[in-house]
């Protein structure tokens, strides 16, 4: 994989008229653009955020975008005093004017370790939340994923670093934080939740990775009911090894759709696949790649019915990955082009939100195939076609 591409898996939202246009890009020659998530709450109202890291130095810092249906425009990221906010890891969009993201703060003043962090989006301009609360003795509280049932009901996963290792549960009313904790579901000791869809905050789907005494991660889908997770059953994929969940989407609580990832069991390369839920079971798919991609890496997947879903992703050879996409019907995935990034480069798309059938947003990351640097990359897709918007 890309040193680019790789960038991108690790932290792992259609303007069917608009015209492609750049995102704005970092303005240090060495930073490299990691995009991690985006929800538009509008189809033409999208919010996304990531981390610019400079390769020199190690510093990251957090980075939001809005589209407008039109073109990109840099957000400030408001940090309250003390604060040094590394990362943005998770954003969920209910409207144009209401969003939420949730990150990860890297320098509290006397905390000695990485803290949860949240902001408001009202359309235009992000707000700090106070800050959510941790459980006793944590010293790393690191939030990966949100979703908002309403712009007043928002619940938020991660994980919780103390004498043993918990699973995080924030709930969000629109004006303070309550924490939850709960075990690990499964038979893993540790858990890492990456994506999650409400129905209400007693009521979500999540997905993630587990791990045991064995070498090999598990893929994980659970339920929370508001009190405690509860294991689901999901077959893996022919050939799998490593396996991890990395985003959910439903478009109904009988109807969901999961994207991953798979070490093959050689572990000599890597392959995407989803998971369906009919309401019953969870069934494998395992996506047709073209021959030639000997890797395939899937990291964001937006469904708007049961039979009109999209995942993107990336795939290629060793070193010349490219952005990929798929759309699926119900029944089966569809592998749809999305123009090259061009020679020497490499190319991801983390995350993809669908406001409405046949008009997604996706967002990623471009740049030299070495990683030495990277840009924003966003693609649109109107139903039939996929265009790209690089910076």
């Amino acid at each position: 994989m890309s040193g680019l591409v790789m960038l991108a898996a690790v932290l792992g939202g259609g303007a069917s008229a608009a015209t492609a246009a750049a995102a704005p890009a970092p303005t240090a020659s060495a930073v490299s653009f990691l995009p991690g998530k985006i929800s538009c709450g509008a189809p033409k109202a999208c919010l996304a955020v990531g981390t610019d890291v400079n390769d020199n130095s190690g510093a990251e810092a957090p980075v939001a975008e809005k589209w407008n249906g039109t073109a990109w425009k840099s957000v400030a990221v408001k940090t309250p005093k003390g604060k040094n906010v590394a990362e943005l890891t998770g954003v969920s969009c209910k409207s144009a004017t209401s969003c939420l993201v949730v990150g990860v703060d890297g320098s509290t003043s006397g905390s000695g370790g990485d803290l949860p962090y949240a902001l408001t989006w009202n359309g235009t301009s992000l707000t700090p939340t106070a800050a959510p609360p941790v459980p006793k003795g944590a010293r790393v509280v690191i939030l990966d994923a949100v979703s908002c049932v309403t712009a007043k009901s928002c619940v938020a996963v991660g994980i919780a670093l103390a004498s043993t290792a918990l699973l995080v549960v924030e709930t969000w009313n629109g004006a303070k934080w309550t924490l939850h904790t709960a075990k690990s579901p499964g038979t893993g000791a540790f858990a890492q939740l990456a994506g999650i869809r409400c129905f209400s905050v007693t009521s979500c789907v999540v997905v993630g990775e587990s791990f045991s005494s064995a070498p090999q991660a598990k893929m994980l889908v659970a339920t929370w009911n508001g009190k405690t997770f509860t294991a689901m059953k999901a077959a893996a994929p022919a050939g799998a090894g490593d396996l991890a969940l990395n985003a959910v989407s439903c478009a109904s609580a009988k109807r969901c759709v999961a994207a991953g990832l798979s070490l093959n069991s050689a572990g000599t390369g890597g392959f995407g696949f989803t998971e369906a839920w009919n309401g019953t079971s969870w069934t494998a798919h395992k996506v047709a790649w073209p021959k030639r991609d000997t890797e395939s890496y899937l990291q964001g997947v937006s469904c708007v019915t049961q039979a009109n879903c999209v995942a993107v992703g990336s795939a290629g050879a060793s070193g010349s990955d490219t952005a990929k996409a798929l759309s699926y019907n119900g029944t089966t995935w569809a592998l749809r082009n999305v123009p090259g990034p061009g020679a020497g480069n490499a190319s991801a798309f983390t995350d993809v939100s669908c406001p409405k059938a046949n008009d997604c947003v996706a967002f990623g990351v471009t740049g030299p195939a070495d990683g030495s640097a990277g840009k924003p990359l966003a693609g649109l897709w109107n139903g039939t076609s996929w265009r790209l918007a690089i910076a």
